[in-house]
């Protein structure tokens, strides 16, 4: 245990020195050699991180299982709280199908009706000679003759309504106001829904905000960790992370607090911007549509914020109005890793069944999800800091982590390798 403890901290004996030849030379490998080496310590920081985002993740966990309920016609007056208008609502509503669906298909009734009154009354025989006939809702687990008679006379009364029923499907204009009496309680019940969904979902979003805003501050902190190992610098993880939340936490706080409302906002922007479509026509579909765009670009633009925050002394809106333009410059790469972010969870959310989905969900984050997200977003804020940023910033190092002509001329003095041994690139290397 002590060789292989050894071996992690300092790595393996008789091995080469690392040269600046084994740098990678671009992007990708830069990514995927620092990512190799700090995988473990991913693990320890999400950690951290998912301590910040836990209220978060139970307040989405209540807040989703409780608009779940409205899916269902049957559960959602109750999910809403039990209103008395909306369980008026939910009788006519229920009321009004069974009778449309009683006349649609009474023939099939009927003859299942027939079939049941006909086993009553083998029933009532076999009991009359004294056989016993198996009643599980019983106490003593058998039916008694008075009991079975009754459960005939019933049968015979829904025979009689189902033949009524009959009569009724064969007069066409009867057939038509059922159906249109069902559409319109249906309608109005659905009205019902649709309005304690919303007051459901823009409470929900209200509460969810502040807890956003807590996830952001643990966000800040991990981004200074994860910006110097996405260009592979060393960093003191719990040091270096709680000196970040000290240093940001206000800006932190404040974008954490807009990404919190920027979710209640677009959804009420965009349900109003719907109702207004289905009431004026297709105008305001342009409205919604751009709502869904700037949606999307804030959160782009978020892939940035964090990590721009720990590197430069800009002032808020500086931060999010560079972050906005580099977004939208890198706009493709920008939006491939926003579908990452939200994509995954959310193909996990929808495909896989519950309750496995949240197990997977929460076997997923909690152990490493969080930092590997934050660790693309590092680098990809690296990479626009580099293009767009430091060259115009006196004395910024650019291109860090990389091999560059620079290196070349500083490593002029090193030892060569002997008797012409291929030098092995660094990040083809399987060590830690």
């Amino acid at each position: 245990m002590s060789g292989l403890m050894h071996n992690y901290y300092y790595g393996k004996a008789g091995q080469a020195d690392y040269t600046v030849d084994q740098l990678p030379t671009n992007r990708r490998q830069l990514f995927f050699t620092t990512l190799k080496v700090r995988f473990s310590s991913l693990i320890g920081l999400n950690l951290i991180m998912f301590l910040f985002m836990l209220p978060m993740l139970i307040w989405l966990f209540v807040g989703i299982s409780a608009a779940v309920q409205f899916a269902d016609p049957e559960t959602a007056w109750q999910a809403a709280g039990e209103s008395t208008q909306m369980r008026a609502a939910y009788e006519a509503y229920s009321q009004t199908k069974t009778a449309y669906e009683n006349v649609i298909n009474a023939q099939s009734r009927i003859d299942g009706l027939s079939d049941r009154i006909k086993d009553a009354q083998r029933d009532i025989e076999r009991i009359n000679n004294g056989e016993e006939v198996a009643n599980e809702a019983s106490v003593t687990g058998v039916y008694t003759l008075e009991e079975m008679q009754k459960l005939k006379v019933e049968l015979e009364e829904q025979l009689a309504s189902a033949r009524n029923d009959l009569v009724t499907s064969e007069d066409a204009e009867a057939v038509a106001a059922l159906r249109q009496a069902a559409n319109e309680a249906a309608a109005e019940y659905d009205a019902y829904i649709q309005s304690a969904l919303s007051s459901n979902v823009i409470m929900s979003l209200l509460i969810l905000a502040p807890l956003v805003a807590l996830g952001a501050i643990g966000r800040v902190g991990a981004a200074y960790v994860l910006r110097n190992w996405a260009r592979d610098d060393h960093s003191f993880m719990w040091q270096d992370f709680k000196d970040s939340v000290k240093t940001n936490w206000k800006q932190a706080l404040g974008v954490g607090l807009i990404n919190g409302f920027s979710f209640l906002l677009f959804y009420v922007a965009y349900i109003t911007y719907g109702q207004l479509a289905g009431q004026s026509g297709w105008f305001f579909l342009i409205p919604q549509a751009i709502m869904v765009v700037l949606l999307l670009l804030w959160w782009m633009a978020n892939e940035l914020m964090f990590v721009m925050m720990v590197t430069y002394n800009m002032r808020l809106r500086d931060i999010i109005r560079n972050s906005i333009i580099m977004s939208i410059a890198k706009l493709p790469k920008a939006f491939l890793i926003l579908l990452l972010e939200f994509g995954v969870p959310f193909a996990i959310a929808l495909l896989v069944p519950l309750p496995i989905n949240v197990l997977v969900l929460l076997i997923l984050y909690g152990i490493i999800g969080f930092a590997f997200t934050g660790f693309v977003q590092a680098s990809f804020a690296n990479e626009c800091f580099d293009r767009f940023l430091n060259p115009r910033i006196e004395g910024a190092e650019v291109n860090k982590g990389l091999h560059t002509p620079e290196d070349d001329d500083e490593d002029d003095t090193a030892d060569t390798q002997q008797d012409g041994e291929k030098q092995e690139r660094f990040w083809e290397h399987n060590t830690k």
